[in-house]
């Protein structure tokens, strides 16, 4: 059989043999010994699909009568569905690492997202596939899980690039939609299935989207209790194109399939809205599914307690690759078969994110035996089996059972220690971890110091309080918001995060002065947040002191060298002086930082336009369309640089895009009309421009001089068209998107 042990000792020797010999003879050998075997068909690759913030009690196989999942349930009804599955903790990074590695968080060190990267020296599931001879890919669809951060490691390619998608809600990360990522995935899958008998693969796919904020479409929405279930439906569409692609090109047989979480979500249980602090069932309790017909069982239900971290150590022995018994975890198979029984994992949880994001103390948890331990301040014992939304704290009576148990959870911290690898130095540059501090996602040392050692129970409704207002800033409620950011900062005025938000709220409601005095208020107790210095050179920009904005981001830049931001700023500042060349410079090291930053190429883009330089204006434009397709001006300008390079048909591509982009403006449709008279078309252009009214166009300036226009001024019709608009006039100052019109006639 070609899953017999046998068969996999007699691979790994050949492998290794082969590989000394020569990459081109290791893969030789790796055919020759999957090409042999029974009728059966073989397990060649594994298709690896994490799905973020997903409770197990929200899928339909999991007994959720009112889910719409049917891609995960028929993937359960074909293979085995685990019914007592925990994460290691409740949040992406740290969750992701242990299932990659098979090692707890204290062992490969990622304790929280952000400020920490996986180690050089853990070994992931993708370094040993790789090593292996197979292909090795992996499609995320947050920046939570950039490479930055390491999980790479493994991968020959690691598809990570959102910059194309719409620019997240206040306080939310970059992140695409389950069926964009898996559209990714399917066409490597399609390039890969071209010559599929050559290497077996190794795919990871992340998808987020039940992650908070849930805001479904509306079509989505309608068909589900809650928009966190609609979200879930949509992951759940992503699955079934990865299951439907792997089915047409034949090998879905062959692949071990493995579906499962990162974390869940609180949904308000417990006093949390979504998740990260508490470790509670609802955040850790995951699914965990596994098909593959010639390895598994077909529509078992395994009880037994498991963890993400037997994931890897599964995978490998399901494949047959070495490297399990180095891991934390277990293999899985024996027990799944029913070669033994069911193994008594006890089962590991924590969360760092209280103390690394908000400065309260950790939480440490294991279960074991239908009972759960938490290691807190105030500490915490539930007898699962009688109380599993664990809303009864025994430890009153308990004592002793939680001590026993605590003892448990020693020795699994004692094992992480003598596993432990070194997490690399902080992953973020600098003015990502101010952006994050900012927000509120991590706390300067004053405001940790301040909240050091409160039980994560206590300061949960501060927490949430702050929670609160940023939903509402979120939604522009910015005297909502702003009234429970100064409730919190009169129970802790050391909280650097709501000076932070208070400033930003005091900005959006157009008081200059109030931000500038709150953002202070935030450098007096931590001094060095370059974001917050780049904040005030932007108040100081709006207030039109070029020079005390200067002032502002240069000091951003002493504390942040890499502040790309404060960079393209400054070349803002310095075309707005007229020095163009300082201004190109600027932008041109922001881009030597960071070749993905959409801004300095729209900023480099039209210095070359107001130069006349069209050819490299429209390169940069295109640069901009490149990385963020939704870029509305810069489509416009792309037209008009088009059009400067007596490229036409360039230019109404451009232009179309942009309607289709913004169907509620009148630019792109003025800007055909123009691409239409100067093409001879004086009549249609005039029948173009008349439809424009009912998009709110008034500009009879531009009608009275564009030159574009010369032949339509002089058709009977103008005259009627020139009125209606003037009549439309509005009173106000034109928007200031209008801006771009007039800079291109």
């Amino acid at each position: 059989m070609l899953a017999g042990a046998g068969h996999f000792s007699l691979l790994l020797g050949a492998h290794r043999r082969a590989t000394r010999a020569g990459p081109a003879l290791a893969m030789t050998v790796l055919l020759a010994v999957f090409a042999a075997g029974c009728a059966k068909k073989p397990v060649r690759n594994v298709l690896l699909v994490t799905i973020d913030t997903l409770r197990a009690d929200r899928l339909g196989c999991y007994g959720f009568a009112l889910a719409r999942t049917p891609s995960i349930d028929r993937l359960a009804e074909e293979g085995v569905r685990f019914s007592d599955a925990i994460s290691a903790a409740p949040i992406t990074m740290p969750s992701h690492s242990t299932i990659m590695t098979g090692l707890l968080p204290p062992a490969h060190g990622v304790r929280d997202n952000g400020s920490f990267a996986l180690g050089d020296k853990a070994v992931t599931l993708a370094e040993r596939f790789r090593a292996a001879g197979y292909r090795t890919r992996a499609f995320v669809s947050a920046l939570v899980l950039n490479r930055r951060y390491n999980l790479n490691q493994g991968f020959e390619g690691y598809d990570d690039d959102l910059w194309s998608e719409d620019e997240p809600p206040l306080f939310m990360i970059r992140s695409r939609s389950a069926p964009k990522t898996a559209e990714r995935a399917i066409a490597w899958l399609q390039g890969w299935g071209r010559g599929k008998e050559a290497q077996p693969f190794f795919l990871w796919v992340h998808f987020f989207d039940p992650h908070q904020p849930n805001n479904p479409p509306a079509g989505e929405r309608i068909k589900s209790p809650t928009p966190y279930d609609a979200e879930i439906a949509i992951a759940d569409r992503g699955v079934g194109m990865l299951l439907d692609e792997l089915r047409s090109l034949g090998v879905l047989d062959q692949t071990l399939v493995v579906l499962t979480a990162d974390h869940g979500e609180s949904l308000g249980e417990h006093g949390e809205k979504t998740h990260a602090v508490f470790i509670y069932d609802a955040t850790v309790r995951v699914p965990l599914v596994l098909r593959n017909p010639t390895l598994l069982p077909e529509g078992k239900v395994y009880a037994g307690p498991v963890r993400s971290v037997d994931i890897a150590p599964t995978i490998l022995a399901a494949i047959g690759l070495p490297g399990g018994k180095e891991m934390q975890g277990i293999d899985l198979l024996p027990a799944v078969r029913g070669k033994v029984p069911p193994p008594d994992l006890p089962q590991y949880s924590e969360s760092l994110t209280s103390e690394v994001g908000f400065g309260m103390a950790p939480l440490f948890g294991i279960r074991h035996h239908g009972w759960k331990w938490i290691r807190a301040p105030r500490p915490e014992v539930y007898d699962l089996g009688k109380d599993p939304k664990e809303l009864r704290n025994l430890y009153a009576t308990e004592a002793r059972r939680g001590a026993a148990m605590d003892v448990e959870l020693e020795k699994i911290l004692d094992d992480s220690r003598r596993h432990a690898v070194a997490a690399n130095e902080n992953p973020m540059d600098k003015e990502t971890e101010e952006t994050l501090r900012a927000l509120g996602y991590l706390a300067p040392r004053g405001q940790r110091e301040a909240m050091a050692g409160i039980d994560p129970k206590d300061g949960m409704v501060l927490y949430q309080k702050l929670e609160d207002a940023r939903h509402l800033a979120q939604n522009e409620h910015w005297q909502e918001a702003e009234k429970l950011i100064r409730e919190i900062l009169a129970a802790t005025p050391k909280n650097v995060t709501c000076w932070n938000i208070l400033a930003l709220a005091r900005l959006r409601q157009n008081d200059g002065q109030g931000a500038r005095d709150a953002y202070l208020h935030s450098l007096a107790v931590e001094p060095n947040q370059a974001r917050v210095f780049a904040m005030l050179g932007s108040v100081s920009l709006l207030e039109g002191d070029l020079t005390g904005a200067e002032r502002q981001y240069k000091k951003a830049l002493e504390l942040s060298p890499g502040f790309v931001e404060a960079m393209s700023n400054l070349g803002l500042l310095a075309a707005l002086k007229g020095d163009r060349e300082q201004a190109l410079a600027w932008n041109r090291k922001a881009l030597a930082l960071d070749p993905s930053f959409p801004r300095a190429y729209r900023r480099l883009a039209d210095i070359y336009y107001e130069r006349g330089e069209w050819g490299k204006a429209l390169y940069n434009y295109r640069q901009v369309i490149k990385i963020a397709r939704s870029d509305f001006a810069a489509l416009v300008q792309a037209g008009n640089s088009a059009r400067r390079l007596e490229r036409p048909l360039d230019a109404e591509r451009f232009f179309r895009k942009a309607a289709r982009l913004r169907p509620d403006s009148w630019i792109p449709d003025y800007n055909l009309a123009c691409l239409k008279a100067s093409r001879g078309d004086a009549p249609g252009a005039l029948a173009d421009l008349e439809k424009l009214a009912g998009k709110g166009f008034h500009r009879a300036d531009l009608l009275a001089r564009d030159s574009d226009l010369a032949a339509v001024r002089a058709l009977p019709g103008f005259a009627a068209l020139e009125a209606k608009v003037r009549a439309a006039r509005p009173a106000n100052n034109a928007p200031s998107e209008e801006a771009i019109v007039l800079s291109t006639h």
